[in-house]
């Protein structure tokens, strides 16, 4: 995490609405989407809706977060995607190898990236682990869907994956297909509920909360234009 200095700053566009809109309407309708599928699995104690309604909003929400997850990628494909690409990988995880050494101490403190030309344009707009959070959050989102969609529908539309999971779940212990799809949905439902409470945390720790409400942000200005 970045020391305090005095740095030029300038105020810029960090999010369109689009964008914003997509982003809390895949937290709220997320939100939902974890709570009712708590209550479809009986677990912590989480007693409301009633099972056919739980069932319900936990399936319709789940064609919107969805969509949500597909404008959103949209989005970026024709407006971030020099930010996004997977191109930037490997930058990325050298820079989240040295915040981690920051962190604990072993290793130097690491300058905050992200800034913007004095024309205002970005030189930098993202921590640059946050490559790896979208594309984690991008599978993690589709095997939450194909699965649960799985087992919804099971042999209507998804007959193929019930037989592949059929025949790998005694490797697991498991008598059925069924009991396997649930269990990897369950489990990546517990993985998207960890990688969003870290996100959480980061958007604090590095100032972005406010920007994703009102799309702007007073960057750094960085004198000498970059590209990673």
């Amino acid at each position: 995490m970045s020391h305090q200095q005095n740095y030029e700053t300038m105020e810029v566009e960090r999010h369109h609405l689009f964008y914003r809109l997509c982003h809390w309407g895949i937290v709220s309708t997320g939100l939902i989407i974890g709570w009712t599928g708590l209550r479809l699995g009986n677990l912590y104690g989480i007693t409301w809706p009633d099972m056919l309604t739980a069932l319900k909003i936990h399936v319709y929400l789940g064609f919107i977060f969805g969509a949500l997850w597909v404008l959103l990628f949209a989005y970026v494909v024709k407006h971030e995607w020099e930010w996004f690409s997977p191109r930037r990988f490997p930058y990325a995880i050298k820079f989240f190898i040295k915040e981690m050494l920051a962190w604990t101490g072993i290793g130097p403190h690491i300058e905050d990236p992200r800034g913007v030309d004095p024309e205002g344009r970005y030189v930098e707009k993202l921590v640059p682990t946050e490559v790896m959070v979208l594309w984690m959050y991008l599978l993690m989102a589709a095997i939450m869907g194909i699965t649960g969609f799985t087992l919804y529908y099971q042999k209507q539309y998804f007959a193929p994956i019930i037989n592949w999971a059929n025949q790998i779940a005694p490797a697991f212990g498991l008598s059925s297909g069924i009991m396997l799809i649930r269990a990897i949905h369950r489990l990546f439902m517990y993985l998207f509920l960890m990688t969003m409470l870290i996100h959480a945390y980061a958007v604090i720790i590095f100032d972005v909360v406010g920007s994703m409400v009102t799309g702007k942000r007073r960057e750094r200005v960085i004198k000498v234009r970059r590209r990673h």
